[in-house]
């Protein structure tokens, strides 16, 4: 019964946390929407509804869900670890449809990022070994 009312109060603690970030990623998205023709990002399913969805197409542990910008339309993306297998599933955030799943690899979605943030301040990220990665 303990195991059960500790369960509880773990996964509400994440449920909070989940959605407190992703409240905080909606905020700083809607400060950007006027930078650069972003569209304003609109929700109807929480952070933690999109992981229940993803879990339901994917089996094994809930990394983390991402609410992001993919292609000119806003995106969760949760990512779910199965041994060695690492699935990332977009989830619509105003329909909660699986738009898209797909096996990723850490070097892709690191690759990803970089390339996104590079784009997103428009200058040049050194790379962990010190070099730059686009002309000065």
């Amino acid at each position: 019964m303990q195991s059960i009312r500790m369960k509880t109060a773990l996964y509400t603690t994440l449920g909070m946390i989940t959605f407190l970030a992703g409240v905080s990623g909606l905020q700083v998205a809607h400060a950007q929407q006027n930078r650069g023709g972003v569209p304003q990002p609109i929700c109807k399913i929480t952070p933690v509804k999109a992981i229940k969805i993803a879990e339901g197409k994917v089996s094994g542990r809930p990394l983390q869900a991402n609410f992001e910008l993919d292609e000119g339309k806003w995106v969760y993306g949760v990512i779910i670890v199965k041994g060695k297998t690492i699935s990332e599933v977009e989830i619509d955030p105003i329909s909660g449809k699986v738009t898209d799943e797909e096996t990723v690899m850490p070097s892709g979605e690191a690759n990803e990022l970089r390339d996104e943030l590079t784009k997103a301040i428009g200058s040049t990220v050194r790379t962990n070994t010190g070099t730059k990665e686009s002309g000065e």
